[in-house]
């Protein structure tokens, strides 16, 4: 305001001597290499700071050090066909590494043809001239012919699993990531020209003047991406008569591709080049990319032959209309420490398999879901159901009976898509359809009344129906317990009461199926199955539960804070307007439960163990609703019997068991994810 108010002595930071430098940038930028930095319209401050080493490896992404100098790469560089071969082997192990959940920067994109697509377009490239300097051993067809439609192959396979994984069933980051980093995936452009292009380097191929060998070697990894390719492209409804052609088709194309020798180009071979896991440095990532290095090419086939088996695994299922094989399938993989989680593709592609635009399965009708939950609980079909328990026609009867039909078909159909979540997300989920089995449990209690049976059969049916709900809610139950056994989740002091709480849960669900064989023979075989395999696990469930008893070491006000956190699921307000759900989480019953075990004169430990390896033992590997995959499930079971036979060395009196030292109980790197090892 006054000019006497303004402190024209106050000192800028860095002084206030500036000098016009714009000059010395213009003749530095005259000397600038090709690849070096440049201004750009879009250029930001990560891109600034990408210029600098600041000691972070991710950060410094774009920072090219002496030792990380690569010539520049020309894409027209001719190349022999081994060279060629051991390329689109390492694509597909760039294919592979994107499908275990890293980022196409980190994987495909590292395949630097994939960005030079255009340039290797025959139609924009002069061909070779007959003169001296072409070498017949490397013509340029190899290049615009056969690796450029097998890299547009690659990414048009891309494109199509990355459509399927971005329908929701899986999640980004969590499962999978779909960051493109502005790369086209070929998404313009159909996979019919595509496969179009691979056929006429087939041809192109059968004609040309290249060895017997090397033309059968580029024309079998042909094949197997297009082979790949068109199992990628096969939609919904699915026919598995043509998944399992085309997958058996791989599987002989994979074995004849393992057994041929491709050597691996050596230091000074331009093939080396194709491949650069530096590449991120030139490409728009939303965050820093770790470097990564691929693995060997038999492992990489290896990953390859475990997308085929789920392939076939698939259509074995699509071949098996019934709920409990569906689950029985999904809790093997889940539950065998050998067996692999299928990829993210496979699991977003068996959701969509699951329940598609009103198809269940491929096939059936929505309703379907409820007709096999009762055939497959109690032998008989839901409209045998409803001859028998005769409800009474009445609006809120009516109203009942919706709603329940309603809900069974959403949550078996949501139980079905569970088991290809993730091991964590399956785990969530369960903890909601513990709540909502019980809701129809709910329901099924406050049909009763309207029911009108006729004969004791009837009658019993009418009584049985609450506990098909709680069976379902007391299975997710149980699940959640083993699943923080097998990821870990449980601490010490927390390892007793979750074996106490697990053994209480499948008490009760023992009684249920007991009720059920008392009323059915249709459900018999996968019901004594399912009867023996949880009368083991409550068995050793209570000897775990007594030998780790003294692992409890925390105040009891603590103790009960931690229970409801682990157990919130169980304490959710929404249980207190419905029926009892039992057993009901009430820790102040676990101290009192095993002291009194404890004090039976008669009950060991070693011998409960025992017990469960012999129940186990005569498990004979019935077949029941497991299908094909008896064979599976026995092999789970034997397993849980090894652990058994070594667990028979526990403490076999109360006064064994004050003496026993826990740090005998290995946990790290256990043979089972339910139990731990016993060191001798």
């Amino acid at each position: 305001m006054y000019a006497m108010d303004v402190d024209t002595g106050l000192d800028l930071p860095g002084g206030d001597g500036f000098e016009d430098v714009t000059q010395v940038f213009a003749e530095a930028a005259k000397d600038m290499d090709p690849e070096a930095l440049l201004m750009t319209e879009t250029f930001s401050l990560l891109d600034a700071m990408s210029a600098f080493e600041i000691g972070e490896p991710r950060m410094d992404s774009g920072m090219i050090t002496a030792p990380e100098q690569r010539p520049p790469f020309d894409p027209l560089t001719p190349l022999l066909p081994q060279e060629i071969c051991w390329i689109l082997d390492r694509a597909f192990a760039c294919e592979m590494e994107w499908h275990t959940g890293l980022s196409l920067t980190q994987t495909v994109y590292t395949v630097l043809y994939v960005h030079y697509l255009d340039d290797l377009n025959p139609d924009f490239v002069g061909y070779q001239q007959n003169s001296a300097s072409a070498d017949p051993r490397r013509p340029q067809e190899l290049l615009t012919i056969v690796l450029r439609a097998n890299v547009m192959a690659l990414v048009k396979s891309c494109d199509l699993a990355w459509r399927e994984m971005s329908k929701g069933k899986v999640y980004d980051i969590e499962d999978w990531i779909g960051e493109k980093s502005e790369v086209s995936l070929l998404e313009g452009i159909s996979a019919d020209f595509v496969l179009k292009k691979l056929d006429d380097a087939l041809t192109w191929l059968q004609h040309s003047r290249l060895p017997d060998a090397d033309v059968q070697y580029l024309y079998d990894r042909l094949l197997l991406r297009k082979t790949i390719m068109q199992l990628l492209k096969l939609t919904l409804p699915l026919s598995t008569r043509e998944l399992r052609r085309l997958t058996e088709d791989a599987r002989t194309l994979l074995h004849r591709i393992r057994s041929q020798s491709i050597p691996t180009p050596g230091p000074e071979s331009p093939a080396i080049l194709a491949l650069d896991s530096y590449v991120s440095r030139r490409i728009a990532c939303f965050m820093p990319v770790r470097i990564i290095s691929l693995p060997p090419q038999d492992q990489a086939w290896d990953a390859l032959s475990r997308l085929l088996d789920g392939w076939e695994e698939l259509a074995l299922l699509l071949d098996t209309p019934c709920i409990s094989t569906w689950e029985i399938a999904g809790c093997l993989r889940i539950w065998s420490p050998e067996k692999n989680l299928h990829p993210a593709y496979l699991r977003s592609l068996t959701q969509s398999i699951v329940y598609d635009r009103g198809i269940v399965i491929g096939k059936f009708p929505s309703m379907w879901l409820v007709d096999r939950f009762f055939q497959e609980s109690v032998g008989c079909s839901y409209d045998t159901v409803l001859l028998k328990i005769c409800i009474r026609n009445d609006s809120s009867a009516m109203w009942l009976k919706k709603e329940i039909e309603n809900r069974i078909r959403k949550y078996v159909m949501a139980d079905l898509r569970a088991n290809s979540h993730n091991p964590p997300r399956r785990r969530r989920y369960l903890m909601k359809a513990a709540l909502q089995w019980h809701e129809i449990y709910d329901l099924f209690l406050q049909l009763a009344p309207y029911c009108e049976p006729v004969g004791r059969d009837a009658l019993a049916l009418v009584e049985l129906l609450p506990s098909l709900a709680t069976m379902r809610r007391l299975t997710a139950a149980r699940e959640i317990i083993l699943s923080g056994f097998q990821q870990d989740l449980h601490a010490t002091e927390e390892v007793p009461i979750a074996y106490w709480y697990l053994a209480r849960i499948l008490d009760v669900h023992l009684e249920c199926i007991d009720q059920v064989l008392s009323f059915t023979t249709q459900t018999h075989e996968e019901m004594k199955i399912q009867l023996g395999l949880l009368t083991a696990l409550q068995s050793m469930s209570t000897a775990m539960c007594v030998i780790t008893s003294k692992q409890c070491t925390l105040p009891y006000k603590r103790t009960s804070l931690n229970f409801v956190r682990r157990y919130k699921w169980a304490f959710r307000p929404e249980y207190d307007d419905l029926a009892p759900a039992l057993p009901l989480p009430d820790l102040r019953q676990f101290a009192p439960e095993v002291e009194q075990v404890l004090l039976e004169e008669h009950y060991s430990a070693a011998q409960s163990i025992v017990l469960a390896s012999n129940i186990l033992e005569k498990l004979d590997g019935s077949q029941g609703f497991a299908s094909i995959w008896a064979n599976d499930r026995q092999a789970f079971v034997q397993n849980l019997a090894r652990v058994c036979r070594q667990l028979e060395a526990l403490p076999a009196t109360s006064a064994d068991v004050a003496a026993f030292d826990a740090r005998r109980l290995k946990w790290v790197d256990r043979t089972h994810p339910w139990f731990p090892d016993l060191v001798v």
